[in-house]
């Protein structure tokens, strides 16, 4: 049947995971709370646990959106938690790099090249805005490495997108 995994029905798979993972999300958000007295990882250990759920959603019922959305958490979740337990400096890079390789994997899972086309775009901004907190750029030649970028990212775009409505 195409509604069973190993005889087991997908549903009952699905709300299994459900409890497993809330359980593991409360157990880790007091845990952070009571024990390690830090009070802002109870958002990335709920985005970790929420994408797990959404990617065993993909999984089982072939979802695209569930998949992309269910990595993105995954590693938004997991950059947030290494980024406010270490206490690492340029937070928001450390965020669109995740953003970035949720989309790559997505990619990787569904061939649809819309998801490379955003990792790139996403993986170039966080590395220029990066190189610009580092003080590495200044800021004009940020703006016109990356605005040439944006320009050249959008002719490809309309490029390709003309080309498929030809076909």
């Amino acid at each position: 049947m195409r509604g069973r995994v190993l005889g087991i029905k997908k549903t009952t798979i699905l709300t299994a995971s459900f409890f497993v993972n809330l359980s593991l999300c409360l157990f880790l958000i007091l845990f952070s709370i009571f024990f390690w007295q830090n009070y802002f990882l109870w958002f990335f250990i709920f985005c970790f646990f929420a994408g797990l759920h959404a990617i065993i959603k993909s999984m089982l019922f072939r979802l695209d959106s569930a998949c992309y959305l269910g990595f993105l958490l995954c590693f938004l979740g997991v950059a947030g938690f290494t980024v406010y337990f270490l206490n690492l400096p340029f937070k928001y890079f450390y965020f669109m790099m995740a953003a970035a390789l949720a989309s790559f994997v997505s990619f990787l899972f569904t061939k649809q090249k819309f998801h490379i086309f955003l990792g790139i775009l996403l993986f170039a901004s966080g590395l220029l805005s990066f190189l610009y907190c580092i003080n590495v750029l200044n800021l004009a030649v940020f703006l016109s490495i990356y605005l040439l970028f944006l320009f050249i990212f959008v002719l490809v775009c309309v490029i390709l997108y003309f080309r498929y409505i030809r076909k």
